[in-house]
């Protein structure tokens, strides 16, 4: 809160899991990569074993100038936090002090803005930013110019 009021930036908050392959990906699209997507993660219950998964995006124009676009609005609009929900000491408890508890709902991640005062301002609607198909190979990623929209409104909603 402190580093987003002094950047005067609005504060993104992202509880996921180190596990979760959106949590992952959401993080690499706001930072401009594009077309491949790797990620290593592990479990509490096996700190020693790691898995890598790659992900190919499978957009058939080119995305370079959305990408861009996306990770430029993402930096000079927020300051991002990224929660693990099983790791990090005090992580629910940031959704109890925002009031941001009652919205998180069952599935990951949570990415949410905050106010000035700290408060729960907006969640990203995540089915309206995704790209999916309904096979066995589902994964497609974000439609970054609709990403980008959300993104628009949640840091509106924050600035209220």
């Amino acid at each position: 809160m402190k580093r987003a009021a002094a950047e005067n930036k609005v504060l993104l908050i992202s509880y996921g899991a180190e596990w979760c392959i959106w949590c992952h990906v959401f993080a690499k699209y706001i930072h401009g990569e594009r077309t491949r997507f790797e990620y290593t993660y592990g479990f509490p219950e096996e700190p020693d074993a790691r898995q890598t998964s790659t992900i190919f995006e499978r957009e058939k124009r080119n995305v370079a100038a959305d990408a861009a676009e996306l990770t430029a609005y993402v930096g000079l609009s927020f300051v991002v936090a990224h929660i693990d929900e099983q790791n990090a000491p005090n992580g629910h408890a940031v959704l109890e002090a925002t009031g941001a508890a009652p919205f998180a709902g069952v599935s990951i991640p949570f990415i949410f803005t905050v106010d000035r005062r700290g408060r729960y301002a907006m969640r990203l609607e995540s089915e309206l930013v995704e790209i999916r198909r309904d096979t066995n190979d589902w994964y497609r990623g974000y439609e970054r110019p609709r990403l980008l929209a959300e993104l628009r409104r949640m840091r509106d909603a924050a600035l209220k």
